[in-house]
């Protein structure tokens, strides 16, 4: 009996089951995308999407992150005169949840993220955070360059002092 569940749950379509996932190489965060919304049921299946089609791009992504419900509340008094006394009650729930991508082609994501804002469905906010890695020594190439850029500027403002004095010059001369 536990072999003919197990072969009726083998047969299923891949849409029924965990998107798959692709293990990152280097571990090196390259995006995080944040997802909110009041109505948890719409995003959670639009992450879901968002997973495959992160699957299909062949980018690392993890899994579903969730992140701390916001519970607002407030209270409003129902009538300003005779009805002070009666108050009414409101409650607002914001869902959060989180997606990680690694080891991903700057490009390819960008992409990506194009593609989720286009089938975005209403009611569902996304935050991007995105990292730009670059190789180790990139704070002394900067430096240099700086460093070569006030060394120019001050070179001109010599030249060009020297060229204001030489016309001064000229002038008492004549």
């Amino acid at each position: 009996s536990n072999f003919n569940i197990m072969d009726k749950l083998l047969r299923l379509p891949s849409v029924f089951l965990e998107p798959a996932r692709i293990a990152p190489t280097y571990n090196k965060v390259v995006c995080h995308l944040h997802f909110r919304s009041y109505i948890p049921g719409p995003m959670d299946f639009y992450i879901d999407f968002a997973r495959r089609a992160a699957y299909a791009l062949n980018m690392p992504c993890s899994g579903t992150v969730y992140l701390p419900t916001k519970t607002s509340r407030w209270t409003v008094i129902r009538g300003p005169f005779v009805h002070k006394k009666s108050q009414e009650n409101f409650e607002r729930k914001t869902h959060k949840r989180l997606l990680v991508i690694k080891d991903a082609n700057r490009s390819v994501v960008e992409r990506w993220l194009w593609y989720l804002t286009q089938n975005c469905p209403g009611g569902v906010g996304m935050r991007v955070t995105l990292w730009e890695w670059d190789e180790l020594g990139v704070g002394r190439k900067m430096l240099d360059e700086a460093k070569g850029k006030e060394e120019r500027r001050l070179l001109k403002d010599v030249e060009n002092l020297s060229s204001e004095s030489g016309e001064n010059n000229k002038q008492v001369i004549q």
